[in-house]
């Protein structure tokens, strides 16, 4: 006997859509992957519909109807307001992660934002040496996307849901992965601090960055030795979260080199190369890449 699936109907407003509706359905498609899309600003559409999305005029987690476009609508707890991606997520985020620190961190990471911007926050700032570059968000992006000829509204809706449903699994798989990360840097760190170095030895492409900075005794790290394929690669720890500047930088007669000159430069036998940043360097073996740190420590 075959089973019978029905589609859960997922309604929002027709017309232009944003960021926060398409990810607020992109979010519930992963779970219920048999779906339909109703666009409509017509009620007698909406009482058809499994879950309202952006649209009913009020918000009810019992009704399924996710709407923030009203008088003191929903926040978080430090006072941001919802949009109905915020409200989705708040709902459905867990379930969706299979895991709450997973769904917290996308909502910090990615659901916020489109919170934020859809209620009116600026989150980019004019750059004044370069008046003519102009960040462009995710959530502008998708805006971007809204054709011209209005009667193909859905049909771009339709393909944006899937793109937004797609990052939404990537970030999940990338947020799980910065979770597991932790053990390894704090495995790492213990080493170092044990052996009283300046630098921490990490797994291949583990996530350290974040969680160095949120580890006691991290501020005597000065650098990062990790594997990558057959080559091993020195990094300066950032001087803190998000910027370019770093605790210190490799030796400035590095800066540019590669291959031969490099090696030379810095008495290996295997550079490869250091970037004219000064804040990364391979080598082909983990010897080079410690005798490098080593040298640099002391420069």
């Amino acid at each position: 006997m075959d089973i019978i699936i029905l589609k859960k109907i997922f309604g929002t407003h027709s017309g232009a859509f944003h960021a926060d509706d398409v990810f607020a359905v992109a979010a519930l498609s992963m779970l219920h992957p048999e779906y339909e899309i109703h666009r409509s600003r017509d009620p007698k559409v909406w009482a058809k519909c499994d879950y309202l999305v952006d649209v009913g005029g009020y918000y009810n987690h019992d009704e399924k109807i996710y709407d923030h476009h009203f008088k003191n609508g929903p926040t978080y707890d430090d006072g941001l307001k919802m949009s109905s991606v915020g409200l989705i997520w708040s709902h459905y985020g867990t379930e969706i992660c299979g895991c709450p620190l997973i769904a917290d961190r996308i909502c910090r990471r990615l659901i916020r934002q489109f919170d934020a911007i859809d209620n009116g926050v600026t989150l980019t700032h004019h750059i004044e040496d370069f008046s003519d570059v102009r960040e462009i968000s995710l959530s502008g992006s998708i805006s971007m996307m809204n054709p011209l000829d209005h009667s193909k509204a859905d049909q771009a809706f339709d393909g944006e849901v899937l793109r937004a449903r797609l990052l939404l699994q990537t970030a999940i798989v990338q947020a799980k992965h910065w979770i597991d990360s932790r053990a390894g840097l704090e495995t790492a760190l213990k080493e170092a601090l044990d052996e009283q170095r300046s630098y921490i030895i990490v797994p291949e492409d583990c996530k350290w960055t974040e969680h160095l900075f949120n580890s006691k005794e991290n501020e005597t790290i000065l650098y990062a030795v990790y594997p990558h394929g057959e080559k091993w690669y020195a990094r300066a720890v950032p001087s803190a979260p998000g910027e370019f500047s770093n605790r210190k930088d490799f030796p400035k007669p590095w800066a540019g080199l590669r291959d031969d000159e490099f090696s030379k430069a810095a008495e290996i036998s295997d550079g490869i190369f250091c970037h004219h940043g000064l804040f990364i360097c391979a080598t082909g073996s983990l010897q080079s890449t410690l005798k490098i740190v080593d040298d640099a420590v002391k420069a």
